[in-house]
């Protein structure tokens, strides 16, 4: 009996470390996303369908894959059993959003480029049970904005 509860004890000690680095971690994360997200706040984004242009673009992409940690996961679980929003899979697949909107913006930066347009955004589940979402971002980089 002893040593049932020993291990439950080692296994709560360390499902919370694991879930304290986890946070950790995120914290930092969306720390640098807000920080970049500021920095290119003058490239401007347009998801129009119908837009056009009289200056020349190009496509530019770009993708990131998040994973959700382990407590996540079990987290995760626990919420789906009794139902509702489960919101560990929302900040992961927030973050990744965001991050593929930083990256893509980088790319526009890269290029000199201070709009895009026609922003359109690909997301899709990796691995068994959804172990990682993948996040496409693409658009048009535009130097100049005379749009029609």
């Amino acid at each position: 009996m002893d040593a049932l509860i020993f291990k439950i004890v080692i296994f709560v000690i360390l499902f919370a470390i694991g879930w304290g680095f986890g946070r950790h971690t995120e914290k930092k994360h969306l720390d640098a996303l807000a920080e970049q997200e500021q920095r290119l706040a003058y490239i401007t984004l347009d998801n129009s369908r119908f837009q056009t242009s009289a200056d020349a673009g190009h496509l530019i992409s770009s993708n990131v894959v998040i994973s959700h940690d382990y407590f996540k996961y079990v987290l995760a679980n626990i919420q789906n059993f009794f139902g509702g929003r489960l919101t560990h899979y929302e900040s992961v697949l927030e973050r990744g959003r965001r991050e593929a909107i930083v990256r893509l913006k980088l790319q526009a930066e890269k290029n000199g480029a201070t709009h895009i347009m026609g922003v359109r955004l690909s997301t899709t589940e990796l691995g068994m049970q959804g172990g990682m979402v993948e996040v496409l971002a693409y658009g048009t980089a535009m130097l100049q904005l005379h749009c029609k």
